[in-house]
């Protein structure tokens, strides 16, 4: 199965304000369009994968707005499911997971290109030669683990069977793993797998004229270094604690200082439950900050918390989608908390809360 075709386009300013929803149900409108003459009038029901929830449900809903209403008119004119399937789950895709049409069963003699002769003459030509002939003069000082069938390699020998086997025509320069096999077919010391794989990695041949196989590296693109205490905060949560007059802790931590204040909850809090716990835990005993960092949560994105941002003249920072690695002096500082809990928490597990949030032993 592969794909018949692709699709993408920029959100406009307007559709940029559309909610999450909007935004979702509108990619689905776009597509539909794109792919009208395939789709419409079709006999057979198709299936469109999203990663929000909620989409599943469009069909069952009572209540929609004038923009939904009028997507949902335009729905109608094609039959399909909407399955949900978490974003988690939705890797890109790479050459090797793609389906194929299974092999042909009719078998084909194989015909060689170079005749069997010139290849038992070439085999003949590398046994008897100089390298090998020594080899076998050496093997009375073979260990007793040597297999049976392997020629023992000596210390001093190592580096021209390596060179014999990695620089030689016959050979190529291959890679370590196909170096260590081709050596294995006849030949055994006990670090032939590290000396093959030093030996490749300062192949001054192989480092000048094999062409990198990974990704290119990007330019890093680190977060701004504050300029004074309090200005850009990191904040999230610490989830599925023991029960202990609360599940939660929700941390914010100063990027410049890196002085953190901890506050325990008996729940993940809403948004306004947020700005509560902002205006007395942080901005009563600081000034307001410039930039705050956080994951995409749903309090994090809610029009509450980012009207009461934007009112104050704070600039909203979110990590990209599962890739927490983004907001690092958070995760960093969610480590050291649960270790510290850990070493001073008692045998019932019940209670850190009255533990001192670790504030003194962490700063």
């Amino acid at each position: 199965m592969l794909p018949c075709g692709f699709f993408s386009r920029k959100l406009s300013p307007t559709e940029t304000r559309y909610d999450i929803g909007d935004r979702e149900l509108l990619t689905i409108i776009l597509a539909l369009k794109e792919w009208r003459h395939l789709l419409e009038g079709s006999n057979c029901t198709f299936s469109i994968l999203t990663d929000h929830k909620n989409l599943a449900y469009l069909s069952e809903a009572k209540r929609l707005n004038p923009r939904q209403a009028r997507w949902a008119l335009f729905l109608t004119r094609f039959d399909f499911v909407i399955s949900y399937r978490p974003g988690s789950k939705n890797i890109k895709a790479d050459a090797l997971s793609r389906q194929h049409e299974p092999l042909s069963t009719q078998i084909l003699v194989p015909v060689p290109i170079v005749p069997e002769e010139k290849i038992l003459a070439s085999l003949n030509t590398q046994i008897d030669s100089p390298l090998w002939k020594l080899l076998r003069s050496k093997q009375a000082l073979a260990p007793p683990s040597k297999p049976p069938d392997k020629l023992f390699v000596p210390p001093e020998e190592v580096l021209a069977v390596l060179r014999r086997f990695h620089e030689s025509k016959f050979a190529g320069h291959f890679g370590i793993e196909k170096t260590v096999s081709l050596i294995r077919r006849h030949l055994w010391w006990s670090t032939l797998a590290k000396d093959v794989k030093d030996f490749v990695a300062t192949c001054p041949v192989c480092n000048c004229s094999k062409s990198s196989r990974l990704r290119p590296t990007g330019l890093l693109q680190p977060l701004p270094v504050p300029e004074r205490p309090w200005s850009h905060l990191a904040m999230d949560f610490l989830v599925e604690l023991p029960p202990s007059s609360g599940h939660t802790v929700i941390f914010v931590v100063d990027r410049f200082s890196k002085m953190a204040h901890f506050i325990p909850l008996k729940k993940l809090p809403s948004s306004t439950e947020l700005v509560h716990i902002f205006t007395k835990e942080i901005f009563r005993l600081h000034v307001v900050p410039n930039v705050i960092v956080s994951d995409r949560g749903s309090q994090f994105i809610s029009k509450f918390w980012r009207g009461f941002c934007q009112q104050l003249g704070v600039q909203l920072s979110f990590s990209s989608a599962y890739h927490p690695q983004t907001n690092g002096v958070a995760e960093r500082t969610n480590q050291t908390l649960e270790t510290y809990l850990r070493c001073f928490i008692c045998d019932t597990q019940d209670d850190w809360v009255t533990i001192a949030m670790g504030g003194i032993c962490i700063q």
